[in-house]
């Protein structure tokens, strides 16, 4: 008596859900892929990792923006003949690459971990949005991202309007992008910025540093943390570089006191300001330059 009308229940409710689940996957198919988080690019790059299969990354490279834009793939992958993945994103601050990279070396099970970094990577708090992905079942995150529609729920508005005024970037096979940008487009504010390092979030991100490296030593991971050039410009007070050189020695002092590499690639007379975009981001002449160096050093540490 009971089974009859819950039966009948079920087949409604299928009937119902059924088409629900068809907008959805067609939504996705069009390109309108759920909001996992509040990084546009983040949400790109992780279901393009998806979508390529990568089960494994042996050379694994993360960061913001420096590290998305300033890392050649072509230069590593031709030189560094290791399986390799950029999983760098807009505006990664230390403290969320720490569990994101303890999350990414439990699943692509790197053997070197390389963090190409300057000073906007310390300047801001935590961006909670990425535990919803950190946090995710694996299922899916690797094999069903549509189920981030519901788990994550966003509006129909709030997942167009994503879609359709997100900034254009090209990812390579490699989830790393080539910034070139007209002369004539340059933010003569972004040019000229000073004084957004040191804040009162710095000390938490060197804190967050530090775990990421004992992290990496513990998992036998070999952690090797690039120090990006930065404009001569940049330094134009006597207080400017004071703090630019104490940021490095701390960096340092923190990666090299868990036996990590430190690399540092300032160098204001083989990266003059006419190779740069704004204070700290090399356009793409500077980039390859740059990726040159990182890996002729890198070949002489990475068994290959």
């Amino acid at each position: 008596m009971i089974k009859k009308p819950l039966n009948k229940f079920l087949f409604k409710a299928l009937l119902f859900a059924v088409p629900v689940f068809l907008f959805f996957e067609i939504l996705f198919r069009f390109g309108f892929s759920p909001i996992v988080t509040n990084s546009t690019l983040f949400d790109l790059k992780m279901l393009k990792v998806q979508q390529q299969h990568i089960k494994k990354v042996s050379l694994l490279s993360m960061g913001s923006s420096v590290n998305l834009y300033e890392l050649n793939s072509n230069i590593v992958v031709q030189n560094i003949h290791l399986s390799y993945y950029n999983f760098a994103s807009w505006g990664l601050q230390m403290v969320d690459m720490n569990p994101l990279l303890k999350d990414f070396v439990k699943t692509y099970h790197p053997k070197y971990v390389v963090i190409c970094s300057s000073f906007p990577e310390f300047i801001s708090p935590q961006n909670n949005s990425y535990l919803n992905y950190i946090n995710a079942n694996g299922f899916l995150k690797n094999r069903f991202p549509e189920l981030f529609y519901f788990k994550n729920y966003n509006s129909l508005h709030q997942i167009a309007r994503r879609k359709l005024t997100t900034y254009p970037l090209n990812l390579d096979n490699w989830g790393g992008a080539t910034l070139r940008i007209k002369q004539k487009d340059i933010d003569r504010q972004k040019w000229d910025e000073h004084d957004i390092f040191p804040t009162r979030y710095t000390q938490t991100n060197y804190n967050a540093l530090d775990s990421i490296s004992t992290f990496l030593s513990e998992q036998k991971v070999k952690f090797i943390f690039v120090q990006a050039p930065v404009k001569k410009s940049y330094t134009n007070t006597p207080v400017s570089k004071q703090l630019l050189l104490l940021h490095f020695e701390t960096c340092k002092s923190i990666v090299e006191g868990q036996g990590g590499i430190y690399l540092n690639y300032y160098n204001p007379v083989v990266f003059t300001d006419s190779l740069f975009f704004d204070q700290y981001h090399l356009q793409d002449t500077g980039a390859i330059i740059f990726t040159k160096e990182v890996v002729a050093d890198l070949k002489k540490i990475i068994d290959n």
